[in-house]
């Protein structure tokens, strides 16, 4: 988010806290985006789940909104709801994946010779919280204070959770072409 639509997502906080619900409407359709990103990133994408935990976030904050003490925080407020969604979402979402093994890509991600499906799965092996971690440093752009108040963490936990994912995310991403060397029938000499 730019500072513009901060500080218009910051103004809508305030107008919705006083009861303006055509604010509150507008302050949903400003968070949107973010939280829909955010939550799909978590959960996985591409998964129906995912579009589904988007929505509930949504309609968390609009329920809580008026929860809300301060409306300079109502990002990193609005990421905590969303991210408590999409951690619920995923670790159901792990139990089931866990009996499941991917037999080939899907078709969409196939087209880009595996790259992205590599990436995907190793973003997908990465345990929900550790992966909520990265999302909303990496991909929300939040600062490590503001992910530890959406995660409820200290920002010391929020430093070695993401400093942890990438270094799985690199071993797991390091491992791919030796490991399909290995299956084709290769050496790892």
């Amino acid at each position: 988010m730019d500072i513009r639509s901060d500080s218009l997502v910051v103004g809508l906080a305030r107008r919705s806290l006083d009861g303006d619900v055509e604010a509150r409407n507008q302050l949903l359709l400003e968070l949107r985006p973010l939280v829909t990103r955010t939550v799909r990133l978590i959960v996985g994408a591409g998964e129906a789940q995912a579009e589904d935990a988007a929505q509930d976030a949504l309609v968390d904050i609009a329920k809580g909104i008026g929860t809300l003490k301060e409306p300079q925080a109502v990002t990193a407020w609005s990421m905590r709801v969303a991210t408590r969604r999409a951690l619920k979402t995923a670790k159901r979402r792990r139990l089931i994946q866990r009996r499941l093994v991917y037999a080939e890509p899907p078709a969409a991600l196939a087209k880009d010779d595996g790259h992205l499906y590599d990436l995907k799965r190793a973003f997908d092996s990465l345990p929900p919280r550790m992966r909520a971690v990265a999302v909303l440093r990496l991909f929300a752009e939040l600062s490590e204070r503001d992910t530890a108040t959406a995660l409820g963490c200290s920002t010391g936990a929020v430093k070695s959770q993401l400093h942890l994912a990438r270094r799985r995310l690199a071993a797991e991403l390091s491992d791919r072409p030796r490991q399909k060397s290995v299956e084709k029938g290769g050496s790892d000499d």
